[in-house]
């Protein structure tokens, strides 16, 4: 019960940060594009830095605050409603209805914070593209449900937990609320972040880079964020170049039409996953 309490309390929070913050818009530092010298390559990495903490921060919290503890309550709900089902193991080899600290844990690790990740990557990559206010983040939640979900989880036609918890209808209701609740929390948190988060200087580097600590722990969020240090060590205009592109006028209508061709092909997969899950 008390890891059930501490699940609300994180995922009540999420909601609260949307609420707060989902309006904001995310506001990037200035380009550095213009420096010159070697004080091109310091700024170029500055800037970098800027983006990877905030990669790192959105990442971590949504998924401690939202697949973590969300994914673990909508488990639990399933379990709640589908008593037969106590004691069997779930495709993750995990027993339905036994939420331990440990299970918890290893749930975090190799589940929520992985997709946590990938979509605040995503995130940040197709943030120019989606409406501005309160629409975008659940705008990129939708994308994500219908061009994941059917694919790699959590609405995967042959995840065999379907035909052992349910009923399919909540479950297709809990898991798609979450990834809406995803896509919002990670817009809300980008944004306010972004107005609160110096570039890293030498006054500040404590503080700032205590704030990539979880890609130190997480040692493969670590890498990734160390490979791209490293090349924009060697190519310091490549990221304000690449952020340029996808921000300008063309980019962002180029970058909306790829979203809705995205979706328009992965939706028929969709359809099918909703329609065979509500049915069990």
């Amino acid at each position: 019960m008390p890891l059930i309490i501490v699940c609300v309390v994180l995922l009540a929070l999420a909601m609260t940060a949307v609420v707060l913050w989902g309006g904001e818009r995310l506001v990037a530092p200035e380009s550095p594009a213009s420096a010159s010298g070697g004080r091109r390559h310091l700024e170029g990495l500055r800037y970098y830095l800027w983006w990877a903490t905030v990669f790192v921060v959105i990442g971590t919290a949504t998924g401690v605050f939202v697949t973590g503890a969300g994914g673990r309550l909508v488990m639990r709900l399933l379990a709640v409603t589908s008593p037969d089902a106590t004691g069997r193991l779930t495709e993750a080899q995990a027993i339905v209805g036994d939420i331990t600290p440990m299970g918890t844990l290893a749930y975090l690790i190799f589940g929520a914070l992985p997709f946590a990740f990938a979509s605040a990557a995503l995130y940040l990559l197709v943030a120019p593209w989606l409406p501005r206010g309160r629409l975008g983040g659940p705008t990129f939640g939708v994308v994500l449900l219908v061009t994941v979900s059917p694919f790699i989880d959590p609405l995967r036609v042959d995840n065999i937990d379907f035909d052992r918890v349910g009923p399919g209808w909540l479950s297709v209701l809990l898991f798609s609320a979450l990834a809406v609740l995803q896509g919002a929390a990670l817009a809300a948190l980008a944004a306010r972040l972004s107005r609160s988060l110096p570039l890293m200087s030498r006054r500040n580097w404590p503080a700032t880079g205590a704030l990539l600590l979880p890609a130190v722990v997480l040692f493969p969020i670590g890498v990734v964020v160390a490979f791209g240090a490293l090349v924009t060590a060697v190519f310091p205009r490549l990221l304000p170049w690449f952020l340029a592109l996808v921000g300008f006028r063309g980019g962002v209508i180029v970058g909306r039409v790829l979203l809705i061709v995205a979706v328009l092909a992965a939706l028929p997969a969709f359809v099918v996953a909703v329609v065979s899950i509500w049915n069990r």
